[in-house]
């Protein structure tokens, strides 16, 4: 089975999605920003910084993913945002499939596999935003006000459910690959 082959800005972009919240999401696991529970060891400081600038990074290629979908050839909101009723349809014999153990259609036409990306794309849409705010307003040393960690408690909680995208995504992309598609090898061929 083949699936339609990606436009080469959205095979970019999504490589380089992938490449900068794949690092946001390990990097959060050993770092810790100024001031958050005393000193800090060279790992956790370093690790900070990482992720400061990969996700600066990623808030550009969030902004230009947008933009892509917004005015590229073939606009790409109808497939991450298939709310229409022809969208929930295709949505929901893509579930049915699923239910099966068949893996729906792919690609640019795939009603759930679209509206997953577009779940997805929102969460690290406002994780992008949301650690761009804190990368302006945190505080280089002292205690960061309490807004700034509101929007931290916030960026920490949706980052729960970028986790689960990422870890589901590489699931059901190699549930799709040892089932024939070929998907993967369209989205990351050169």
């Amino acid at each position: 089975m083949s699936d339609t082959p990606w436009a080469r800005p959205t095979r970019w972009l999504h490589l380089g999605l992938t490449i900068t919240v794949t690092v946001q999401l390990f990097v959060s696991l050993v770092m810790e920003p100024p001031g958050h529970h005393g000193a800090r060891s060279a790992l956790e400081a370093g690790g900070f910084e990482v992720h400061e600038w990969s996700g600066l990074a990623a808030l550009a290629i969030v902004l230009l993913h947008w933009g892509w979908s917004l005015t590229g050839r073939r606009s790409l909101l109808g497939h991450l945002f298939p709310w229409g009723h022809e969208g929930r349809r295709r949505i929901g014999a893509d579930f049915m499939q699923l239910l099966r153990l068949r893996p729906p259609e792919g690609g640019p036409d795939g009603g759930l596999a679209g509206f997953v990306h577009g779940l997805g794309l929102l969460a690290v849409t406002f994780m992008a935003i949301s650690g761009g705010v804190l990368f302006v307003l945190l505080p280089e040393s002292g205690s960061p006000p309490a807004s700034v960690h509101e929007i931290g408690d916030i960026h920490s909680f949706v980052a729960t459910f970028v986790w689960i995208y990422w870890w589901g995504h590489i699931v059901l992309a190699l549930f799709h690959h040892f089932r024939g598609h070929t998907t993967l090898r369209d989205m990351f061929r050169p």
